[in-house]
């Protein structure tokens, strides 16, 4: 998959192409739904399939996000869609300037003659362009005298509830890991390089592998998660725990993994983390002892879960 980031002095490798464009920063059912129908029309016409996303995300310039804190990071979000057979994805520079941009000239200077698109597919609130006029009504309209096929994806309901990034994004805040996994279809994912913290879960007993993680990445609300966590191709029963540390007095919020029949090494390597339940609040112990007791006690529970096959 061929990645995109710069369209000035860009040419397209190929005469024609099916792509669909949104923000696809859930990475959610729907937008793989999106995907998915690109694909098929994609075959279809024997055409590359192509992933038009942004970056920045417009929410973040638009400053319609209270916190810049993103589902998925571009690096992750290239991960996810190298899992598809796409052609390319191309990641557009948002900009105040390109908000500004006219729905025709963003049709027809983007996705029409630098992007070559022959088939476009939409999803069921995306809209482009100046005061959001590129909608499928637009896009139908316009494909009479330019040439293209246009489909819209109608919203995707889970449980009776459409599955949207902001869904996700409050569950997430709000640690309701298994609502938002509900949405994604996949655990959530945090991953991160491991760094030197302080050192007290190898006191306690119980190792901890701290992470650095990107700082515009969404963490979920504070307390202990039962995860998988990912080291290389191994997969271990993980006890995490997202915080402050309160019995300790931290003053920065850590994301630490204690993986399960696991004590190496690993600072200065990257783990990768997916969340599938939220065990318990953070809380401040009295003493050492008591901590340490529960977090005997978190260990056990999750080494009694289940291991998902994903």
């Amino acid at each position: 998959m061929q990645i995109i980031s710069q369209l000035e002095e860009f040419e397209a490798p190929w005469e024609s192409c099916a792509l669909t464009l949104g923000d696809f920063d859930g990475m959610h059912r729907g937008h793989r739904k999106l995907i998915e129908c690109t694909l098929k029309h994609a075959k279809k016409l024997n055409l590359p399939a192509v992933v038009v996303t942004y970056h920045p995300s417009p929410k973040k310039v638009l400053k319609k996000l209270s916190t810049d804190s993103k589902i998925y990071t571009q690096d992750e979000k290239i991960i996810l869609l190298q899992q598809y057979p796409l052609r390319a994805a191309v990641f557009i520079p948002f900009t105040l300037e390109l908000a500004k941009m006219k729905a025709s000239d963003f049709l027809q200077k983007i996705l029409l003659e630098k992007l070559k698109a022959r088939h476009i597919v939409i999803g069921h609130d995306h809209r482009f362009g100046h005061l959001r006029k590129g909608n499928f009504e637009y896009l139908k309209l316009a494909s009479r005298k330019n040439n293209y096929y246009v489909n819209q994806i109608k919203a995707v309901r889970v449980d009776r509830e459409t599955v949207s990034s902001t869904k996700i994004r409050d569950y997430l805040k709000q640690g309701r890991i298994k609502k938002a996994n509900n949405l994604l279809d996949y655990p959530y994912i945090i991953s991160g390089t491991v760094i030197r913290g302080k050192q007290r879960g190898r006191l306690l007993g119980v190792p901890t592998a701290n992470l650095h993680i990107h700082p515009e990445k969404l963490i979920p609300k504070s307390g202990v998660y039962y995860c998988i966590a990912q080291y290389g191709a191994n997969k271990y029963k993980a006890v995490v725990n997202i915080g402050f540390n309160p019995t300790f007095k931290n003053i920065d919020l850590s994301v630490e993994a204690h993986l399960i029949g696991f004590d190496q090494d690993i600072y200065g390597e990257k783990l990768k983390l997916f969340f599938l339940e939220r065990i318990r609040d953070e809380k401040k112990f009295e003493n050492i002892d008591r901590l340490k007791a529960q977090i005997v006690k978190d260990v056990d529970k999750a080494k009694k879960k289940k291991t998902p096959s994903f």
